[in-house]
């Protein structure tokens, strides 16, 4: 169903670009390429054609592929320095959310974005002209893939690596705090730690009060997770979404009833924390394709 969707949705993109006089959609292809959206917010900035400047090959031991991979890149650093008129120390005071194609927004403040080590990949040396497929859905990571060469920048959770990437966004921590934190609560409170717990798992797929991505249900509005489904079903849900049917949520079969716990008391505390974005705040470009 998830690929007959993909197949619709690129006919439907098709149609519109040749309708248009073949002008490329956003962070569609442009031979070995693309084009990058660089936002401030909902704001858009600048555009940048990758590649733009040098490229080089580079090869890593990709933690997706778990084996090595060659491609051609272009550093990162340059492409954000130039977008938004900034110096890598000013740059490394944000904080940024990386946006895919599909929806998936992966937030990751700029001390790290701006390390040494980040590129954007725009072709698979190997399989050139096509790519190697990605993921457990086999997917096309084309027209953009975020590398790191860095030994110590294997780690997905630190240094996230989205695949179609179409869109890098300087976000405001205040503003996402104030629609996806338990604000008011005790820093004792269980819910902190569910919330601690939601930011390091699941804001780049679900999105609380329309703050996250989008691969995945909106799990607050307009009605919270916990006010239609049951609480022991979903904790075992979360912890193997593959038990119940195939589906691109991974398994968490790591956390404990403990962590779990703290997960259903985190959304049962954003119940009462319904708020509408005043604007766009990380919406993606993808629709929720997994129902939770």
């Amino acid at each position: 169903m998830l690929r007959w969707m993909r197949i619709q949705v690129m006919m439907a993109v098709a149609l519109v670009w040749f309708s248009a006089g073949c002008e490329a959609p956003d962070g569609a292809r442009d031979g070995d390429g693309a084009t990058l959206i660089f936002a401030r917010g909902s704001q858009e900035v600048s555009r940048k054609g990758v590649p733009q400047g040098p490229t080089e090959q580079i090869t890593v031991e990709d933690p997706y592929y778990e084996h090595t991979k060659t491609f051609r890149a272009v550093e990162l650093l340059p492409l954000l320095e130039e977008a938004y008129g900034m110096s890598s120390a000013e740059l490394a005071r944000q904080d940024f959310v990386l946006e895919s194609i599909d929806g998936y927004a992966a937030p990751i403040p700029g001390e790290r974005l701006t390390e040494p080590g980040a590129y954007l990949a725009f072709q698979d040396v190997e399989y050139s002209p096509n790519w190697e497929p990605i993921g457990p859905e086999q997917e096309d990571p084309a027209p953009l893939y975020l590398v790191w060469t860095g030994e110590h920048q294997n780690d997905t959770s630190a240094y996230p690596r989205p695949w179609q990437l179409r869109r890098i966004a300087i976000a405001s921590p205040e503003s996402s705090r104030e629609l996806i934190a338990p604000l008011g609560l005790d820093e004792e409170h269980e819910a902190w730690d569910g919330y601690q717990l939601f930011q390091s798992l699941c804001v780049q797929c679900h999105a609380i009060n329309r703050s996250g991505g989008r691969v995945g249900p909106e799990l607050n509005l307009p009605m919270n997770v916990t006010e239609y489904r049951e609480r022991e079903q979903t904790l075992r849900f979360i912890q193997n979404a593959q038990a119940f049917r195939y589906s691109q949520m991974p398994p968490f079969e790591d956390l404990s009833q403990e962590q779990l716990a703290s997960i259903w008391t985190y959304f049962e505390a954003m119940r009462d924390r319904k708020k509408e974005p005043q604007g766009e705040v990380n919406e993606g470009s993808g629709e929720a394709t997994e129902a939770m």
